[in-house]
């Protein structure tokens, strides 16, 4: 099944370009990192079929963990980190694969009655098409309660799923996050 197409959202990234690596927790030219905890989110990017799509342009966005984006229209209080972007762009392997370092985006308001759960937005340029969409973590209370994932075609495609730990020194939290398009 395709992965379900999500809105843009209001706080695609206008100020900045996208960092072009896989490592979100530290900015270039700056000495800190990231406040925290620090992810790996890894996946393939897949047509219909199951075949890899080789050269597919990611471009990932997100909150900080504090659930604030860096975007000069989020009115959240939450704190700015001064050491997080979260915009960044990559590309898939030959075999499809993807991977990101990143920081887990925290929870944020979006109404008087509503909180976003921690996601992170992907627009995904294919060969053939183009695709925005949201990933959602495993076990999040809020995921329950989010319009726009109880609005998908089917939510249980954008939720990534916790990856084992293998113990290794050092080692992040691993989440999988398989993107099929329609045609690649």
């Amino acid at each position: 099944m395709p992965t379900p197409h999500q809105i843009l959202g209001p706080y695609f990234p206008v100020a900045t370009k996208p960092a072009a690596r896989a490592d979100l927790t530290t900015i270039e030219g700056r000495k800190g990192h990231a406040e925290g905890e620090v992810i790996e989110v890894r996946g393939r990017v897949l047509n219909r079929d199951g075949m890899p799509v080789e050269g597919a342009k990611l471009v990932i966005w997100q909150a900080n963990c504090f659930g604030r984006y860096r975007h000069p229209n989020d009115t959240n209080t939450a704190p700015v980190d001064e050491n997080f972007d979260g915009f960044a762009e990559i590309v898939s392997g030959c075999d499809g694969t993807y991977r990101i370092k990143t920081v887990k985006p925290g929870a944020y308001p979006a109404g008087p009655d509503w909180t976003r759960p921690p996601h992170v937005h992907f627009e995904v340029v294919g060969k053939f098409e183009r695709l925005i969409t949201q990933m959602y973590f495993a076990g999040e209370r809020l995921n329950t309660s989010d319009r726009f994932l109880a609005s998908a075609s089917d939510p249980e495609l954008l939720i990534a799923a916790p990856v084992p730990d293998t113990g290794g020194v050092g080692s992040s939290r691993i989440w999988r996050f398989d993107i099929v398009l329609d045609r690649g």
